[in-house]
């Protein structure tokens, strides 16, 4: 049994896998990975690990991490692979309170935002913003958060408004309500899959390979 193990390592087939993951990569795309590598490489390994995009990098760099669903850009001189997924819009979490299935800028910016830190996606904190300010709007940020869940207990709370990708919507959480934007300035949240290009492991190469597939079913047209 040791010698099939050792040799199923050597193979790719068998071994830890280091997987990091941001929330907008729960509702989707990691269950589906974990779904595949149960079935195509059981003796694959995953242990998980919630991180921000930044804590990420730093940890495929370091040789911490071996593969991570992120947010691009990717501000790092590493040499990556990379897969994209597609993007999602970015959809509007409100306290359950009876009110419209669709909302305006305006009426988000009146509640206040309860938004992720711009050091965890300077990019797409910049262009929310700016989106508000070409609808002459200027929304207080009431409150930071870093994770979905959190954002979802401090809207259910009346402490304001969050904006989180559309399918967060799978999520039933008790106290919000989730409304549709209707203007079309705001960013779209872009998700991608990173892993160092070499030196990596085997066993690396193949979840790869069985990540490619999962980005390509999730492609709409492919």
């Amino acid at each position: 049994a040791a010698m099939a193990l050792a040799r199923e390592a050597a193979d790719g087939e068998a071994g830890e896998l280091r997987l990091g993951f941001v929330s907008a990569a729960l509702y989707r795309h990691l269950p589906r990975l974990l779904r595949r590598l149960r079935d195509e490489l059981p003796g694959v390994r995953p242990y998980l690990f919630e991180l921000s995009s930044n804590e990420q990098l730093a940890a495929i760099s370091e040789g911490d991490l071996d593969i991570g669903f992120t947010h691009p850009p990717f501000g790092t001189g590493e040499r990556l692979d990379i897969l994209t997924f597609p993007d999602e819009k970015l959809i509007a979490v409100l306290p359950k309170d009876g009110g419209p299935d669709r909302v305006t800028l305006g009426e988000l910016a009146a509640r206040g935002l309860v938004l992720f830190p711009k050091e965890q996606g300077p990019a797409t904190h910049a262009r929310i913003l700016d989106a508000f300010a070409a609808a002459g709007q200027e929304p207080q940020i009431v409150q930071e958060a870093t994770r979905a869940l959190t954002m979802l207990s401090l809207v259910s709370a009346g402490l304001g408004a969050a904006l989180l990708p559309r399918s967060t919507q799978v999520l039933s959480f008790e106290g919000v309500r989730y409304a549709s934007i209707a203007d079309d300035r705001l960013p779209a949240f872009s998700l991608s899959a990173i892993a160092r290009r070499r030196p990596r492991r085997a066993v690396i190469d193949k979840v790869w390979k069985v990540l490619a597939v999962v980005a390509a079913e999730a492609t709409p047209g492919s």
